[in-house]
């Protein structure tokens, strides 16, 4: 029997069976804690071989949530969950694993949350009350482990202590979250600036633009294709003027080639397998060899790369196949299979690393799947440095893969989507999933990215519509097309469908202030930038069944339309709530039908910032804008922390209001413009306060 000692510092509990080596050291200031017992903390310990079992009890009415990225319900109970990385493919629901593992649950049990986070990225197994119908039991394939065990009461609180243990998430800059075009791919470079030159004159706000693989020569990294990309530079500086950003694709493989610089300069750096030669496996440029990122020696160098690439004016990294994926063993099959006549299954565990991989992570030499998840993770810190030796205050990283602790470094998207009604929602459940687990820059592949290779693949343009609109709020907002799919980019859809997709972009950009206001606090609390109902309502029971609507921060509630009707039910919380669109004022507990095709509820006690300084407030309460000022309202007066400009005001309220007086000194006449809602046109700094009258 292992020993087993409880550590404690502010509400988090460190759990430490025999002498683990975690993947990753996560600094908490501990003590010895002398106040908790595992049966204290409602745990019992069973230890297997080279197994350690954790079970705890699970009550009928008890809510189990996040696990991350899992193509499930977001009450994850009856059900068994495993954290691999892995290449998932056209995934679809109910499929498990995807490409990312984040091994923490929240237990929400008579309104209590207290979180439970696994530092092991091997093969860690979650079983949600589906073996035992009254327990929770986790199987860690490893002799000694560290877990936490985090007191809330609140889903937030938890959040927050969580990404305090494992990393604040980074700011990214202002422009990561407007809206983006990628295809796989987009060549040559003229066809690039066309692209967004037909774009914009079409009055689309295009802010970055993604190329993936097709860029490079043969396929290896850090390289430009010499008659697709002749003159990079040029490319570069012609989307600058257009005050559009650059992101490129960087894979985890480096071709194997005498005459190629990061090879050779990576001698020493790469994966190993046991007998100590070289992992040599297959992946896009063909024979390939793959980054230890474990290894510090191996960050630094990567992160050497990463600057120089960055050097050009590329303005960012994304950063794929990094679960990591190998095709070794999918071509080995195929290969084998193709001279019979049987089909190869598409079982996506073929293209992991083999299990003879090794790497060296802190001095110490550890098998692949003890580590695997954590890859991506690693890359990601290595690739973030390079940000940091370029003197980049703006860093945009995007990953497919992660561990805990990634929001420190990238954003995460939800990968290789198929284009469906079911997916549509999927999608809403993937992205909440991660949000409520400690990763809150999060998106999806609008209007998904599989081609034409399935038979439930819908290339209708209402649905790719949908797929704008679902997303309106995603901290990431991109539309991705495999090379034989559909052109998703609105420019080529008819007027009817393009007004409508333009209209959802520059609703967006309307509440991109609101949006990067979100993206500031969970930069400093950990906090998601959009949640699931329940992470508000976390005491009511109803709200845990609700995953086709969404909360924005907390002032916020959307429920998209995802079905091919034009109107659909939209729950409301407690509460009073504004109809965005009628000023309608109504009471919750209550089910409306929506008026609107794009549903938007303000919360009573909210404040607003919008595009071109506009301020939206809603009864009283508090909020700090991206900018830092602090905005108070109270029933009859709004303060500022900080001298700001106002352009527009517009004031929610069941009372008149017929007038504002700005510092005490101007007063501006209100226009009532619907029900409730009253219009003050400012267009001036405010030193103090506006009062209402």
């Amino acid at each position: 029997m292992q020993t087993i000692k409880i550590y404690e510092n502010k509400g988090v509990y460190k759990v430490v069976i025999g002498e683990p080596f975690p993947p990753i050291e996560f600094p908490l200031e501990q003590k010895i804690s002398s106040n908790k017992s595992l049966s204290e903390l409602g745990l019992t310990i069973v230890q297997q071989g080279n197994k350690v079992i954790v079970e705890k009890s699970l009550d009928l009415k008890e809510h189990i949530i996040g696990l991350g990225e899992k193509a499930f319900e977001l009450d994850r109970k009856r059900k068994r969950y495993v954290m691999y990385n892995v290449d998932a493919g056209a995934y679809k629901k109910y499929q498990d694993p995807l490409y990312v593992s984040i091994p923490l649950f929240i237990s929400v049990k008579d309104g209590v949350a207290t979180g439970y986070f696994f530092n092991s990225a091997s093969k860690v197994i979650f079983d949600v009350g589906l073996e035992e119908y009254d327990k929770v039991i986790v199987t860690i394939p490893e002799d000694s482990v560290e877990f936490y065990v985090i007191e809330g009461p609140r889903i937030e609180d938890v959040l927050e202590k969580y990404t305090e243990l494992t990393g604040k998430p980074f700011l990214p800059p202002m422009w990561a979250f407007g809206y983006m075009i990628s295809r796989y791919s987009y060549y040559p470079q003229d066809k690039v600036v066309e692209l967004v030159d037909i774009m914009q004159k079409e009055g689309f706000r295009v802010a970055g633009v993604f190329l993936d693989i097709h860029y490079m020569d043969s396929y290896k990294l850090f390289t430009w294709h010499p008659y697709r990309f002749p003159e990079p530079k040029k490319l570069i500086d012609e989307l600058h003027k257009r005050n559009v950003k650059l992101i490129t694709i960087v894979d985890h493989g480096i071709r194997v080639d005498q005459n190629y610089s990061p090879f050779l300069s990576g001698m020493g750096k790469f994966c190993e397998i046991e007998s100590g030669e070289l992992f040599v496996g297959k992946m896009w440029p063909g024979t390939t060899v793959y980054p230890d990122f474990f290894r510090e020696d191996t960050r630094e160098w990567w992160a050497g790369l990463i600057s120089e690439w960055l050097s050009q004016g590329v303005d960012g990294i994304w950063l794929d196949m990094n679960e990591p994926t190998d095709f070794s063993r999918a071509i080995e099959i195929r290969d084998v299979l193709s001279s019979l006549p049987v089909q190869f299954r598409d079982d996506r565990l073929v293209t992991t690393f083999p299990d003879n991989v090794v790497h060296y992570l802190r001095g110490k030499r550890v098998k692949h799947e003890k580590v695997r998840n954590a890859y991506p993770l690693y890359e990601a810190m290595a690739t973030f440095k390079g940000f940091r030796t370029s003197h980049r205050n703006e860093i945009f990283i995007l990953s497919r893969a992660g561990y805990a602790g990634i929001q420190r470094y990238a954003f995460i998207w939800t990968g290789d989507n198929t284009p469906s009604w079911d997916d549509l929602k999927l999608q809403l459940q993937l992205v909440l999933g991660l949000s409520i687990s400690g990763v809150p820059f999060v998106g999806c592949d609008i209007g998904g990215f599989q081609g034409r290779n399935f038979a439930e693949i819908d290339n209708s343009m209402d649905l790719l519509v949908k797929y704008y609109a679902l997303a309106l709020f995603f901290p990431f907002y991109r539309s991705h097309k495999a090379t034989d799919g559909i052109d998703t980019e609105p420019v080529f859809l008819p007027d009817y469908y393009k007004e409508k997709v333009k209209e959802i972009v520059e609703l967006r950009y309307k509440f991109l202030p609101y949006i990067y206001s979100l993206a500031l606090e969970a930069s400093e609390k950990g906090h998601p930038v959009i949640r699931p109902l329940f992470y508000e309502f976390q005491d009511d029971d109803d709200m845990y069944r609700i995953e086709d609507e969404y909360m924005v921060g907390k002032y916020l509630l959307y429920a998209p339309i995802v079905s091919k009707e034009e109107s659909r039910l939209v729950t409301l919380p407690r509460g009073k709530w504004y109809n965005y669109w009628n000023g309608e004022i109504i009471n919750g507990k209550s089910v409306v039908k929506s008026t609107h095709e794009l549903p938007i509820y303000l919360r009573e006690g909210s404040i607003i910032p919008l595009e071109g300084d506009e301020l939206i407030v809603y009864g009283e309460t508090s909020f700090k804008r991206y900018d830092n000022a602090e905005i108070t309202s109270s029933s009859n007066e709004i303060k500022f922390s900080r001298e700001i400009y106002v352009s527009k005001l517009t004031i929610t309220s069941e009372k008149p209001v017929s007038k504002i007086i700005v510092d005490d000194s101007k007063e501006i006449q209100v226009e009532k413009t619907m029900q409730n809602t009253y219009v003050a046109k400012i267009n001036q700094k405010i030193r103090g306060k506006i009062n209402l009258e």
